[in-house]
């Protein structure tokens, strides 16, 4: 499975957000199907989101890359610590969790 692939399928076809605030506040609410962190996201803000998403039974996935490799596979010219995504579209990403 390509996750990279998979993200961008993601992006392009369903519904998501980016940056860290409005994925605290899509956990907090229970509206995220899958939340994804670079590698290189803080370690505190990457506790947060693993809390928030432990009490709202949410996935969380560490990409491989940094906040910039995510940013260029969600097509966005600057650095991306999280992706929600509410809903899948044509991905497959939910796979990659299993």
């Amino acid at each position: 499975m390509d996750i990279d692939r998979s993200i961008r399928i993601a992006v392009d076809t369903g519904k998501t957000s980016y940056g860290v605030e409005s994925t605290k506040k899509a956990l907090l609410n229970k509206q995220a199907k899958l939340v994804i962190i670079a590698n290189n996201t803080p370690q505190t803000i990457k506790e947060e989101i693993e809390y928030y998403a432990g009490l709202s039974e949410i996935p969380v996935l560490e990409y491989k890359g940094s906040t910039l490799d995510l940013g260029a596979v969600c097509g966005r010219p600057h650095f991306v610590s999280s992706l929600t995504i509410y809903e899948l579209g044509d991905s497959d990403i939910l796979k990659a969790i299993e």
